[in-house]
């Protein structure tokens, strides 16, 4: 019996079903990893890679969902951007807009440490709560209150920007460095 039956559980930095074929039944629905789906799962805050590093003594709030969207070849083109859930809160297919935002639809980011290719209808980590390096544009220094921007998806600025949303995502841990920016994410729907 494959590990993706007996333990719906991975890492964070990759997928669960990890290169895997992904089957589909006579309508077109993935079989593989329905039982991971919804899954509330705390991680440490430490980096996936290497050694571990521990970046800070808070826990991150992720929860198992699927990937409906397009196959992207590099997940780290989409890695740390926001994703709205569908409304069943089980899949995600596409950034978060600032209408998903203004509309309080439940998002969170896709796992900043994805790498490697992210397929259509893998099992994926959102990050719903706690640290997380999101995508960001424009000036955040630490403190600030961030929210989404109004272009482009998915992508954070700090509260007050012009066109963004007013819907607050969390507060900047650190400065924006090179369109990354560290946020303690708040959640209220877990």
């Amino acid at each position: 019996m494959s590990a993706i039956f007996s333990d719906p559980l991975f890492r964070r930095g990759g997928t669960l079903l990890g290169g895997e074929k992904i089957e589909l039944d006579d309508a077109g629905n993935p079989i593989a990893g329905k039982n991971a789906v919804g899954t509330v799962k705390v991680f440490q805050d430490v980096e996936p890679t290497g050694e571990g590093k521990r970046l800070s003594e808070k826990q991150v709030y992720c929860i198992a969902v699927r990937y409906t969207g397009s196959t992207v070849a590099d997940a780290s083109t989409v890695a740390g951007k926001r994703y709205a859930l569908d409304g069943a809160q089980e899949n995600i297919s596409a950034a978060r807009t600032k209408t998903n935002a203004d509309n309080a639809v439940p998002s969170g980011i896709l796992d900043e440490y994805l790498t490697g290719e992210l397929r259509q209808n893998d099992i994926v980590w959102l990050v719903v709560k706690g640290p997380a390096n999101v995508v960001s544009t424009g000036t955040i220094a630490a403190g600030d209150r961030v929210v989404q921007a109004a272009t482009p998806a998915g992508t954070s600025v700090v509260h007050g920007a012009s066109g963004a949303s007013s819907t607050v995502d969390g507060n900047a841990i650190a400065a924006a460095a090179s369109n990354k920016c560290r946020v303690n994410l708040t959640c209220d729907f877990i």
